[in-house]
Order: C-alpha cells, then structure tokens, then sequence
C-alpha cells in the first residue's frame, strides 16, 4: 500500500474508455513484436456424467500378452458382455449385466491381467459458438490467424472457447454481477441473460407486477431491483439511453447468448446481475456507490464480478469491501496514462486492481498475435494473467443518434477482464464448490491457463487465461508401472535396497498431466502416504522378502484425478555371495567384515576369475564395496558383454550397487563377472546379489 493514501472517496472510471485509462477502438494498436506461428489444438468433447444404470459400459485395458481366451475368462467371471475392442490399444468395451457398475469396476480392476477398467460415456452434439453471425471476428475466442482490422492473428492465441463449449456453456442459475455503467438486456443478445430478482418480480398478489408496482417487495431498501441496481441515479433503471455502451460491451463478452445473432459470449449461458455506478456524469463514480454495488451483489450470494474500472487513489474502505465480499473480483489492470502506454502497476499501483487482496485476479490485454497490448498495464507482482484485451468485438446498445443497438470494436484492459470473468464462470459451472471459496477459484483459473512466452515478466503467471482448460472435467487415465530396476550407486540397506519404479505416459484428453501419484502395497496394506511426482518414476526403498505392488494415478491441470492403474506383484530377494546359485572358477578368497553384507564376501586378485549367478526375475542387482584397492570387472548378461564396471573409489565405500539390469518381465538368466586385472588395484569383491521377482 503506498504510503501517501490521497483522498478516502475517489471517484473511479471505465478503464476502457478515453481520458486517464481507456481507449475506445477505431484502428488496432500496432503489432509489439515479430510474429510467429503457434501451433493450434484440435477441440475436444467431454461426456457427460450420468449415474450408474442397468447394462451400463465400461472400458476394459487387458494386460500385454493376456490371451482371448484369458479376457473372456475374466469377462465372464464378472458378467460381462462383450461390445467391442480396439486391439492396438488392448482396450474392450463391456456391458456390465445385473450389478453395480462401480461393484463390478472395483472387482475387475483387482484381476492380474487388467491394467486400468473405467465407466464409459456417451458423447452429445453441444451448443456451437460458431454459429454466431459474427463469430469469425472474435479472435479472443478462437484465433485461426484470422485478420482483425487488418493485422494477422496468432493462431492459438485465444482462450480456446470453443473447445469449451463443448465442455459447458455455464450453469443458467450461476449469476455474474456486472459492476460498470450499466446494461442494455433490450440488446439481442443479452435479451436473455439478465438475472431476475425473485422478490421483485412475478405478481404481487394484488394483481400487479412487482418488477414496476413501486414497492420494495423484498424488502432490501431498493425498489423494484429486478435486474440490479443504479447506485448513481438511485433507480432501478440499470439502462440509461448514451450511458452503457462500456458496460453493454463488457456483460456481451461474458455472457452474448447463443441465439444465432451477433456474437457469443465466453460462458453465454450464465446470468448478468447488472450494478450501475459509472457514468460521465460527475456525479458518479464514487467509492461509496461501488461499495454499495459489492455489498447489493453480496447480499444475493453473487460470487463473481467483473470490475472493469479504477483509480489511482488508494481507498481502504474500498479494498474492505472487496476482500469481504465473498466473490471472485475479477480487476482489469488499466490502460496506463494519457499517453495511452501501459505502466507498471507493481510501482505505480492503481485501484481495485492492486489491491493486495486473495480475492482479487487482474488482467492484463493482449492483442491477436500474443503481446502484451501496448495500451495495457502490467506487473510481475500486481497483474495475474492476460486475456485478449485489443479489438475486441462485442454488444453496444443504441443510442440517440443511432436507435438500433449493433455491436463495436473496442479495446481495453476492460476488454479483457470480461473474458476471465467467463472463464470463471465455466468453472465455477462445473465445479460448484469452487464458489464456495473464492481463493480456490482464482488458483483453479490462473493455473489452467496456457503459457504465453510473450507476457513473460509482464504478469505473474506468463500465461492467457484459457477456458478450456478452466471447464475440463475429464480425469486422465494413468498407465499401470512397467519398469523395475535396482539402482545403480545407491547403497544396500540392512534389510532394504532402493528401487526405481517406472510407468508410461498417462492420457489427458485437454489440459494435460500435472502430476502422478504412485501409491506402494507391502503384503496387501497401504505403505505410507502416495508420494507425488511431475516425472514418470520414482524411486522407493523395498525390504528383502516382502511382496510389494505399485500403483499409479495421474491428476491433470484442471486438478482432475483419475483412478489408480496397478502393476504386478514383485518380490526383492537378496542372496549372499554364498548362495548355490552363484558359481566361482579361478581363485577366490572369503574376507569377514562386519561392514559387509552378511558379514563376509569373495574377492579375486587375479584377471579371469569368473563369479557366474543363475536366478529367476525381471530385475538384478550386483552388490560389492569400492575402493581406492579395487579394480574392474566385466559383466556378461545371457552370455552377453554388458559392459565394464569400476569398484575403484578413492574413498572406501560398502554394499554399493556397482550393476543392476532390468527386464520387461520376469525369467532366467545369469549374470557373470570376470575379473580385468587392473593394474595395481586388481581386486573386485562380490558381496551379495539383489533379484526383483
């Protein structure tokens, strides 16, 4: 907060519009940088969820390897019909017959062969934004390189509406309040969207309409408040003829209706709550109206605005009321000073949008080729994230020179902000909780969106909001662990020995993999908490004798989670050097020592001695000390040359593994060793073998 406040009541304006913050769009700004392509993503469709139902399918992924005859074993054993398979991907589809289908999915995904079973949905034709007459000028939806007033976009620059659509186009019952100038709900295509007041609407029982009969029906101090409030005027009239166009702008690019006209807005089928107090008129615009805006939203359970507006003056009444007021307030970040260049916010703060407030998420403008719009302010601390903010085309309402309301080019971090907030709004459609917490949905949207290198320090994230990420709500599939192998250089424990478990890449139909979990079993219990992790291994210590299984899930950006898919049983054994599976020739000599591996080891001196290892797994470990008096060995595997390895170590070193190999499944093999001779330290010890069954 800076240290000289300025006055308490600062009058606050549109920061799209001319004067200290905004532009109004005639001609675009011009291009920031060199250009270059980004490669687009084909759109996704996502199911939608039903409950479980008689005959209900699931998708069955079999092991490699697993016969025909095997998997219909398993399907009939749990009553299972057959639908269909795609081979390449041993994946099969089955009806489950008479039973629970989440029953029959946890019985079937214990079975050796099966590496992952889930539900499978029925997809449906959703709403499609590209209907919309004008739909092909909103680059910020979806940019194909198409050219805005005469400058080529960036394909993928945009928030990827369109594949959210596919996913949701927001919850009809959710409500965004609209904290601007007003809205015009005359205009086509916001006719539909303006959120009702239940106690302000309908009859009043004495056969009049309470939306106009003058009375305060509900109670709250505002008389017939049926779709918001103007808290300059006092009124209910939340449309004033040349005096909404910025906010008539701002509620289209939320929440523009589907309806074959015009545009489409970000989440077209969410509610509009508007609350007017900007206006030209100087009698608007002050920190006492938006704060009765905030309190009116509040007190009808809103949980997103849109904030397209500021000041320069710090006012903590103000951040009061926006940090108490439940919702995701979602601040544009300003259009910089009178020279139309954007400032850092991080040094010269402005308000609401610097507030240090866990609530509040500012955006930044980008224009269509992925730069920051030279117009718009920044900051690496004070601004979250970007959003397509230059040229952006969206509703205007009539005015008295022109009785027929259109839609406008404008530009502005105004601009922008609207697209977060309807990015918001689809994730808080399909996930309802994040409603409740605020915080939690300004994280859900900043970590969703999509790398953008060009705003790179310019915002705190780098990143464009991104919708359909925001709105995914599909659980990647996780692959079972394939892969086991001891670790070579890390040190036998008394009882235990480091294992490297390794599976491969999940799916995620959108958003992408965050993470995995990998989950270990020791003798059929749980070990310990799932340990996560952003590669695709991990390493774990196993004890000697134990049967152990490993099981992976994957959670993607969207923070969905998937189920766990197991790999086999596998057992670590270990056999000292003095085992009947290991067999010597040449000269080999017993040393005792309590820093060995069961107290004693072989050593040889001379080159050519052999130690041969005959066993049965799918991973092996050679265990020896090392140092500055032990030389090499080579290593045969199957009769193979494997390669050379080095006990040599200036600093003595025990029960190291000095080898280790793997294999995709469990067989025999042998391993030998067969001393180099190397000159002036030719020793090499065996001390113990490892073997994963």
């Amino acid at each position: 907060m800076p240290g000289t406040r300025g006055r308490s009541l600062s009058r606050l304006v549109p920061l799209a519009w001319a004067c200290l913050l905004g532009l109004s769009l005639v001609a675009p700004t011009a291009a920031a940088g060199p250009r270059q392509a980004v490669p687009t993503r084909p759109d996704q469709t996502a199911p939608e969820r039903a409950g479980a139902s008689a005959n209900e399918r699931i998708l069955v992924r079999f092991r490699p390897g697993l016969s025909v005859v095997e998997r219909a074993a398993i399907a009939a054993k749990h009553g299972l019909d057959y639908l269909g398979s795609i081979a390449s991907r041993r994946l099969v589809s089955f009806a489950v017959r008479g039973r629970d289908t989440q029953r029959a999915l946890s019985a079937v995904r214990l079975e050796e062969g099966v590496l992952s079973v889930t539900v499978e949905y029925r997809r449906v034709r959703f709403a499609d934004p590209t209907t919309e007459p004008r739909f092909d000028e909103q680059w910020g939806l979806e940019n194909t390189g198409q050219d805005v007033a005469t400058y080529p976009g960036v394909p993928n620059v945009d928030i990827d509406a369109v594949a959210a659509h596919a996913i949701t186009t927001g919850d009809p019952d959710l409500v965004v309040a609209v904290i601007d100038d007003g809205v015009d709900f005359g205009h086509p295509d916001l006719a539909d969207r303006a959120w009702t007041n239940p106690g302000e609407s309908g009859s009043d029982g004495g056969g009049l309409d309470r939306s106009t009969n003058g009375v305060d029906d509900d109670g709250n101090g505002y008389i017939d408040d049926v779709n918001g409030w103007d808290f300059c005027h006092d009124d209910a009239s939340v449309h004033d003829l040349d005096d909404d166009g910025h906010g008539t702008h701002v509620a289209a690019t939320i929440a523009g209706s589907l309806d074959g006209r015009g545009i489409a807005g970000v989440a077209p089928s969410v509610r509009i709550m508007a609350l007017k107090f900007l206006s030209d008129n100087a009698n608007c615009g002050w920190d006492g109206m938006a704060i009765e805006a905030i309190e009116y939203a509040k007190s009808f359970g809103v949980r997103i605005s849109n904030n397209s507006w500021g000041g320069t003056d710090y006012d903590p009444e103000l951040e009061t009321a926006v940090a108490a007021s439940g919702m995701l307030f979602v601040a544009a970040a300003g259009n910089g000073g009178l020279d139309a260049t954007g400032d850092d916010i991080d040094a010269k703060p402005i308000y609401p949008a610097s507030f240090d407030a866990p609530n509040v998420l500012t955006v930044a403008a980008i224009h269509n080729e992925g730069w920051l719009a030279t117009f718009s302010n920044f900051g690496s601390t004070s601004v979250d994230i970007s959003a397509p903010g230059e040229a952006i085309l969206s509703a205007v309402p009539a005015t008295s020179a022109d009785p027929r309301p259109g839609w406008k080019l404008m530009s502005g971090t105004s601009m922008a902000a609207p697209h977060v907030t309807g990015v918001a709004a689809l994730a808080a459609s399909v996930r309802p909780a994040l409603l409740d917490d605020p915080v939690a949905l300004r994280a859900h949207v900043l970590r969703t969106g999509k790398t953008l290198p060009r705003t790179a320090g310019k915002t705190a994230t780098g990143r464009i909001v991104d919708a359909a990420f925001a709105a995914d709500r599909t659980a990647p599939v996780a692959a079972a662990p394939t892969g086991y192998a001891f670790v070579a250089g890390s040190i036998l424990g008394a009882s235990s020995i480091s294992l490297k478990v390794a599976w491969p890449a999940g799916t995620d139909g959108l958003s992408g993999i965050l993470r995995y979990h990998l989950a270990t079993e020791r003798a059929g219990t749980p070990s310990g908490s799932p340990a996560a992790t952003a590669d695709r291994s991990m390493i774990r210590a196993v004890g000697f004798g134990s049967t152990y299984r490993f099981r992976v899930r994957a959670r993607d950006r969207a923070g969905n989670q998937g189920e766990y898919a197991s790999g086999p049983l596998v057992k670590p054994l270990r056999y000292q050097e003095t085992s009947a599976g290991v067999v010597y020739s040449g000269v080999w000599r017993r040393q005792s020592s309590t820093t060995f591996s069961g107290g004693q080891s072989r050593y040889a001196t001379r080159a050519g001695a052999r130690a041969t290892f005959t066993f049965t797994g799918r991973a092996v470990a050679v265990v020896a000390p090392k140092s500055a008096s032990r030389g090499s060995a080579k290593v045969y595997i199957d009769g193979a040359y494997a390669g050379t390895v080095s006990l040599y170590r200036s600093s003595a070193a025990s029960r190291v593994v000095v080898f280790a190999k793997s294999w995709s499944s469990s067989g025999r093999h042998t391993v030998r060793l067969v001393v180099a001779g190397t000159a002036r330290h030719p020793r090499i010890d065996v001390d113990a073998f490892v073997v994963l069954r």
